[in-house]
């Protein structure tokens, strides 16, 4: 049969034991005076990982100089998402999915083995023919496809713990509860959310060293066409199993005095170069020298965190892959962090926390090949209806290579420039669309998990428009 290659236009088995070499990145900050993390904070990670450890909520409002205090929130948070059970399994794989928020099992919210089904978000509302729900989607927030180096398209995934998933439950948008629940409706201290991405494996290949694989249900892709528009999505209901690695992991979650949830990004160390804060430049002459993941060595910085536009993007049916591969830097190696000492301080929590885990049994230990990127927050109690990304403390232009490929923004200044989990996630989240009806602010609509099943949800298709040389 002859393969097809489609022209886009993107629209507005185990794990390695190794741990993984970390190449060279460009000089990072001095640390400032002060221990940060605090002697004694290392050793007590190990208490997330018992099987009944409740997921962290310290106050960190409490402290005067706060910000070292947040980031070891995100790694506590990290080792308890990803404790291996007794069948190595990480914690933040056994929680619900939007998959389950929206069954009608009464089990569905219990947290235990289940399987990885990815990108399989519907076009079809909830409770209509050829409606079909996953954990995840095939393109990024802003609507991209991240290629990875084999073709494949970056998956993504979602999962919630029981605190989360009660509340989201009761305001799904779908089933009306958005409308009728109580305005001043929110997330309790302790709900939590996970987002993971993953690099699907071509047949044999080689994971990236030190990486997390399991096998995942992928979903398969189809192209529904006009005259002049393309799309390609999930063909809903079918999917095949592949190898998956873990190359990024948010965490997410409600603390003491924090509402507005305390985000944090974490990913693999072999994903992208990785630039010291505000130092980025998109110039034909910077580039690094060694081959990442999603970057191949000495390419100029000038055309990397590039959409792939017309007439570059093709997709073939056949091998349900793509073309050209992404070329990838993280334009902020701690988030842009804006707090004083604060870059000195995610590198610090992040080489203490490395160092616990390293020190782990295999495979416990391989997760100590993940990179803390940094943490965003607010201030104490000030979320609000009118909040958003201008808001933010700490890492205020935080990005995942994995899931913020496309949306990074390379100076944490001015702050009405930024960008970050909050220019998305904030209480407007459903009060700007056009069609379907705008709904109105909440400050419980930071959550996008909100809007499964229904028209509200972030499209999960990739769209085109046909050009002259499509067979």
């Amino acid at each position: 049969m002859k393969r097809s290659a489609l022209v886009l236009v993107v629209a507005p088995l185990l794990c390695t034991s190794a741990i993984a070499k970390e190449p060279e990145y460009e000089t990072a900050p001095a640390a400032v005076a002060g221990a940060c993390p605090p002697p004694g904070w290392q050793e007590n990670l190990g208490n997330f990982q018992k099987p009944n450890a409740a997921f962290p909520t310290q106050d960190t409002a409490s402290v005067p100089t706060p910000d070292c205090n947040f980031h070891e929130w995100s790694f506590e948070a990290y080792v308890w998402a990803t404790a291996l059970d007794a069948n190595g399994t990480p914690r933040f794989l056994t929680l619900p999915t939007p998959d389950d928020l929206l069954s009608t099992n009464a089990k569905a919210a219990e947290i235990g083995p289940r399987t990885l089904k990815l990108a399989a978000r519907s076009l079809m509302p909830h409770g209509t023919a050829g409606y079909t729900e996953g954990a995840g989607a095939i393109v990024e927030a802003d609507g991209n496809v991240l290629v990875g180096p084999n073709g494949y398209p970056i998956l993504a995934s979602v999962h919630m713990n029981q605190s989360y998933f009660a509340t989201a439950k009761k305001n799904l948008i779908v089933t009306n509860g958005y409308a009728t629940q109580p305005q001043n409706s929110s997330f309790e201290t302790g709900a939590a959310v996970f987002k993971a991405t993953w690099l699907r494996l071509a047949p044999g290949q080689k994971p990236p060293a030190g990486a997390y694989v399991t096998e995942a249900e992928v979903p398969v892709l189809t192209v529904l066409r006009t005259k002049t528009s393309i799309a390609i999505l999930p063909v809903a209901g079918q999917f095949v199993k592949a190898q998956v690695a873990l190359v990024g992991l948010h965490v997410v979650g409600s603390t003491v005095n924090h509402p507005e949830f305390l985000w944090a990004t974490f990913e693999h160390k072999l994903n992208a170069p990785a630039v010291a804060d505000n130092t980025f430049a998109p110039s034909p002459t910077a580039k690094n020298p060694n081959a990442f993941t999603f970057y191949a060595a000495n390419t100029p910085f000038s055309t990397v965190n590039s959409a792939n536009v017309p007439p570059a993007l093709t997709f073939d049916l056949r091998s349900q892959r793509f073309a050209p591969v992404n070329n990838v830097v993280l334009e902020n190696r701690t988030g842009g962090e804006n707090q004083t000492g604060g870059q000195a301080n995610v590198l610090s929590v992040n080489a203490s926390g490395q160092t616990f885990l390293a020190g782990e049994p295999n495979p416990q230990s391989i997760f100590a090949n993940y990179n803390l990127g940094g943490t965003v927050w607010m201030a104490p109690n000030s979320y609000n209806l009118n909040s958003d990304q201008t808001n933010a403390v700490g890492s205020v232009n935080l990005a995942n290579t994995t899931a913020e490929t496309f949306f990074q923004q390379a100076r944490n200044q001015p702050m009405s420039n930024v960008q970050n989990c909050f220019t998305c996630h904030n209480p407007t989240s459903y009060s700007f669309q056009q069609s379907p009806p705008p709904l109105a602010n909440r400050l419980i609509a930071l959550s996008h998990v909100l809007a499964y099943g229904s028209p509200y949800a972030v499209p999960n298709l990739i769209t085109g428009r046909v050009t002259s040389n499509l067979r």
